[in-house]
Order: C-alpha cells, then sequence, then structure tokens
C-alpha cells in the first residue's frame, strides 16, 4: 500500500491477532517512530510571520472584532505551527486590540499537563499562569510537544497507548526527535502523545484528549460559524465525521470551506448538509471575500 494510514491501518489491526502481534508491534513502533521523526524534521524549521496565511486568515477575525475566547482552532495537525502562528500574533498590537490572543500551555485546555522545564537555553514559547484567556487550540490527535516517559526506547504499544499515562508538555518550539526526561533521579526516554492515523482512534484514545473531543464537539455545536481550511474529512477518519455530523450537521449556520479541491466541498455537502456555505479555492480568496 503506497499510503501510510493504510499501511498503519493493516499492522494496527495485526496487533490484536496473537499470531501476528509480536511481529506487528516491532513494525508499528519503527513506522510511529518514523511517523514523529518526519513530522519534526519538515516543521520545526517553519516560521510562522505574518504572510502566512494561516496568521492572515485568524488576524482577520481579531481584527474583525472577534474577542479571542470567542475563536476556537481545532486541528488535527500534531506539529507547532498553530502555537507559533498564536506567539507572533500576541506581539501585534492589532491583532490583541480585543484581549490576550495566546496563553501557553492553558491554550490546550488539558485538564492534567504537567509542564516541563528544557535543560538547556533554547527557544520557548512564553508560560501564562493560571486559566486560558486566549483562543483555544484543541489538537485532536495529540502534539508534538506533549509526551509520555518510558523505560525503554520503543516501548511496547500497551504501554504506549496506556489511556491514563501522564502527559507532559514541553515549551519547546523547535521538537527533536528524542528528548530525554530526568525523572526522579533518572533519566527517562519519551514518546510524543500522538495519535496515529488508524481506524478506530477512540479505542487507544487517552483520557485527556477524549475529554477535547468532547469539548471539541461541544465549541462546534455552539459555533455561530466554522470554517474548515485544508481538512479533507478522509473516509477512514469516522470518528472526526460524525463528530462533525453530531455537531454542526443540518444546521442553518454558516459553513466556509478553504480548499484547493472542490470535492473537500461535495465531502462537507453530503456529510452536513448545511443551509448556508462558502467555498474558497485557496486562502486568498477566503481573505478578499471577506473583508467586512
Amino acid at each position: 500500500y503506497d499510503s501510510l494510514e493504510m499501511v498503519m491501518a493493516h499492522v494496527y489491526t495485526d496487533l490484536f491477532d496473537p499470531q501476528q502481534s509480536a511481529a506487528a508491534s516491532d513494525a508499528f513502533i519503527d513506522l510511529l517512530l518514523l511517523f514523529n521523526a518526519r513530522l519534526a524534521d519538515t516543521t520545526n524549521d517553519i516560521r510562522a510571520t505574518p504572510r502566512r496565511l494561516l496568521y492572515r486568515v485568524i488576524e482577520l477575525y481579531l481584527q474583525q472584532g472577534l474577542e479571542p475566547q470567542d475563536l476556537t482552532i481545532i486541528t488535527f495537525n500534531q506539529d507547532l505551527q498553530v502555537e507559533k502562528t498564536l506567539n507572533r500574533l500576541s506581539t501585534s498590537r492589532r491583532a490583541r486590540q480585543n484581549g490576550r490572543v495566546f496563553d501557553f500551555p492553558g491554550c490546550y485546555e488539558l485538564s492534567d499537563g504537567e509542564l516541563t522545564t528544557p535543560t538547556r537555553d533554547l527557544s520557548v514559547f512564553p508560560v501564562t499562569e493560571g486559566e486560558n484567556e486566549g483562543i483555544t487550540v484543541l489538537k485532536l490527535h495529540g502534539s508534538l510537544n506533549w509526551f509520555s516517559t518510558h523505560r525503554n526506547r520503543r516501548p511496547k504499544p500497551q504501554h504506549l497507548f496506556r489511556t491514563d499515562r501522564k502527559i507532559y508538555v514541553t515549551p519547546r518550539q523547535s521538537i527533536p526527535a528524542n528528548i530525554t526526561y530526568m525523572g526522579t533521579g533518572r533519566r527517562q526516554n519519551t514518546m510524543p502523545v500522538v495519535v496515529p492515523p488508524v481506524s478506530h482512534k477512540s479505542g487507544i484514545l487517552h483520557q485527556q484528549i477524549r475529554e477535547l473531543w468532547r469539548l471539541a464537539e461541544d465549541r462546534l455545536g455552539a459555533a455561530d460559524e466554522l470554517v474548515i481550511y485544508g481538512y479533507s474529512c478522509p473516509p477512514l477518519d469516522f470518528e472526526s465525521a460524525n463528530m462533525l455530523e453530531r455537531s454542526f450537521g443540518g444546521t442553518d449556520k454558516l459553513l466556509r470551506v478553504i480548499d484547493p479541491s472542490s470535492t473537500a466541498l461535495l465531502r462537507y455537502v453530503e456529510l452536513l448538509q448545511p443551509k448556508t456555505c462558502s467555498y474558497f479555492p485557496s486562502s486568498s480568496d477566503f481573505l478578499r471575500n471577506s473583508q467586512r
């Protein structure tokens, strides 16, 4: 299969076959390590500048008077581009005219994520004490800067997907392939808390991430407007499609789809049956047509 999702889906299924589980376990950990390393390698050096289209889309809503607390970003990406963008926006007087834009790590709404302190002088996000007063960022597939600790560099899947394992959050803006954590007197290995691209994710969702899904559904149900930006809702992503359909399907609220492929628009029209929908083949088209 020439698709990471399809390969992982098949290997993940074999984890539960007693005759295949040993080989599948090794293959699955290999894929996950490769997946995490590739995410870090391809996104660490991307800079968030005012010229970036994501920056300009968020800035547009803030300049139109939306208070940061009334804006929720729901993402299935595990990289840190949203956080870098909000951090850069927080330095803009025009963007923060209606309130604080970026509270880290409160933006994540994690109920029990422990913030760590890097042992070296690194580029980190500024930490804000107290509850989140800025834009909420719900990362439903986890994040590269969330991690769990393990004795072995290659933990077994049953340890890696324990739904009650402790989640740590590092403020690093750049995530190396291997982070170690100095715990109670000894150095421990870590693995990013990311949800792999497999079907039936609900079976391995950490209890804190499961709570983020519930919160995301609440926010979608309460939203006046939904902007879907570059997410095609693939056929194997049953949980995401069901959540969108339950919370937003058949409403008279405004749906906006930004995607170069018109098939994405068709996907959401069939899934959500919106009464009001706008389609934009690019972010530039969205920005030009959304000035009020």
